[in-house]
């Protein structure tokens, strides 16, 4: 860790030496446009030529510099000396007079008469500058990064980010940039009045604009800043963050552990963590989007250029009809698969028939002895079977029947922030909840015949009953996490890769997985809520 009489050391400047500049073309134009309004200007801001065509991932990578023909300091250098002694800006600023005291190896204010003021009078002696010593820790950092930088602290190049991460876009005619490009913009301006003779024969006349050049320096430096760490947070808040991809934030709710009898298949184990199906899915988006798009639905839509296969709403018999492509975008792409796993987050359209142009989608079977089976066609059903157990295929059995064997068990790491210990990440298996009461259900293969023990659906959706849209780890893992369930909420991320999986089952069989470092167990039944239960039953 970085220490905070360490921070100075933790911070590098970037000296634009002629050799990292090489192969660099800077940019010298205030236009965005050339003088046809159809490219861009060649020396301009968002050139082709220097920084890549629109949509090239070099227009996101290369970088150029604007010559400032003029010395000025690195922003953080200039913002540790005026932290350090305001006086130095104001002198800068031509808004305070000094002397240059020789014994002392400082500035100190003066009268108008007496003294001098501009950006030039306090290069003359800024080198020489002894700082005194300070009881102040703010203070005695910015010392220390000053002297560190003091050779390289003064720049005449100022670097320009690649045009990619702030490039122009043209709205009904309208131009709009980001604001990066308007400190760009204000340097060259500067810059470009500054002149080799002026700087030679009468350095103070430009100070004004040094001084001008320097503050749209440093309120750059501040706005590229603020995309690091401030408001936005643009990098932190996106890529540094606690987010991942298909990640999940879900509130904690209370799992039901009873158990038929101790053992009984589909019964809830200790690394076992319930998560509601629409959660799950977005979690593992990739496996779910995969295994919804090549099940049931390929057998309706079979390429975008042929008919589809649904079912008349009167007599449940297989119908083919031409359709517009959108429909199969809609169903048979990842983009609109994702977005009909989004669409289920509205819990009015889970339990509802899906309809496509006045006809159902599909059928499912649901038979009494606990089996069901997706059918396109009512002459599809053995005549051993009863017509009076088909039914219009919902949104969310459609959903569940797709996915139930491929996102049951998977990796599942629940974590609770801020992380106090081992017990604020919880790892286990995911265990997949449709609706709060669900039933059983075996699939039936090709000729109606129950499949293997892989192809029970144990959380089968009972229609007109409420779902699970929440997160429950094991009772034993609350004291872990420090929560309850007053609204906390933790976030829950998913693996699927066949090594992941493997790499889990080898982790929950060692006893690292229950044990701490000091030989205790790790997890405990000994948590208010068992408390409390225990308390009530034996008074």
């Amino acid at each position: 860790m970085v220490g905070r009489s360490d921070i100075p050391f933790n911070v590098s400047i970037l000296e634009l030496t002629p050799a990292k500049l090489a192969g660099m073309k800077p940019v010298t134009s205030l236009g965005i446009f050339d003088s046809t309004q159809t490219s861009f200007d060649e020396n301009g801001l968002f050139s082709v030529s220097i920084f890549g065509k629109m949509g090239d991932d070099r227009r996101n990578q290369r970088f150029s510099y604007i010559n400032l023909n003029i010395r000025i300091f690195h922003p953080i250098v200039f913002r540790a000396l005026v932290n350090c002694k305001r006086l130095y800006g104001s002198i800068m600023g031509a808004s305070e007079y000094a002397i240059w005291d020789p014994i002392a190896k400082d500035f100190e204010r003066a009268s108008p008469i007496d003294g001098r003021t501009g950006f030039h009078f306090f290069l003359e002696h800024w080198e020489e500058i002894e700082f005194g010593e300070s009881e102040s820790v703010s203070r005695e950092q910015n010392v220390l990064l000053i002297k560190k930088y003091r050779s390289v602290a003064l720049t005449d190049k100022m670097l320009v980010m690649p045009a990619g991460v702030r490039d122009v876009e043209i709205e009904d005619g309208r131009t709009r940039m980001d604001d990066l490009n308007e400190h760009y913009q204000r340097a060259l301006s500067i810059s470009n009045t500054i002149t080799n003779a002026g700087l030679k024969h009468n350095p103070e006349i430009i100070n004004t604009a040094r001084y001008n050049l320097q503050l749209t320096f440093n309120r750059l430096y501040e706005a590229i800043e603020n995309m690091v760490q401030g408001k936005k947070k643009l990098l932190m808040g996106k890529w540094a963050s606690r987010r991942i991809m298909n990640g999940t934030r879900n509130v904690i709710t209370a799992m039901n552990t009873s158990i038929p009898y101790l053992g009984a298949p589909g019964a809830l184990d200790f690394n076992d963590s319930i998560i509601g199906l629409y959660q799950m899915m977005k979690a593992a988006l990739p496996r779910a989007r995969h295994f919804i798009r090549y099940g049931f639905l390929s057998k309706v839509f079979l390429d975008v250029s042929s008919p589809v296969y649904l079912v008349n709403k009167e007599t449940y018999k297989i119908e083919s009809v031409s359709l517009r492509s959108q429909y199969f975008d809609r169903w048979m792409t990842d983009e609109g698969i994702e977005k009909v796993i989004t669409s289920f987050n509205d819990e009015d359209l889970r339990h509802k028939p899906i309809e496509i142009e006045g006809r159902y989608l599909g059928l499912i079977y649901k038979g009494p002895d606990g089996t069901f089976k997706l059918l396109q066609d009512i002459d599809d059903l053995p005549a051993t079977r009863s017509r009076k157990d088909v039914h219009p295929l919902t949104f969310c059995e459609l959903l569940y029947c797709s996915v139930y064997n491929h996102l049951q068990g998977l990796p599942l790491f629940i974590t609770r922030y801020p992380v106090t210990g081992v017990g604020s990440v919880v790892t286990g298996r995911a265990y997949v909840k449709t609706t709060t009461r669900a039933e059983t259900r075996r699939e039936l293969d090709f000729n109606w015949e129950p499949m293997d023990d892989t192809h029970i659906a144990r959380e089968f959706p009972i229609r007109n009953t409420p779902f699970v849209n929440s997160v429950s780890p094991h009772s034993s893992r609350l004291a872990g996490l420090g929560a309850d369930f007053d609204g906390d909420t933790v976030s829950a991320n998913c693996t699927y890769s066949e090594e992941s999986i493997a790499e889990l089952n080898n982790h929950l069989k060692t006893k690292k997985a229950y044990v701490g470092t000091d030989g205790r167990f790790l997890h405990s039944t000994s948590v208010s809520t068992v408390q409390l239960v225990l308390f009530n039953l034996t008074g």
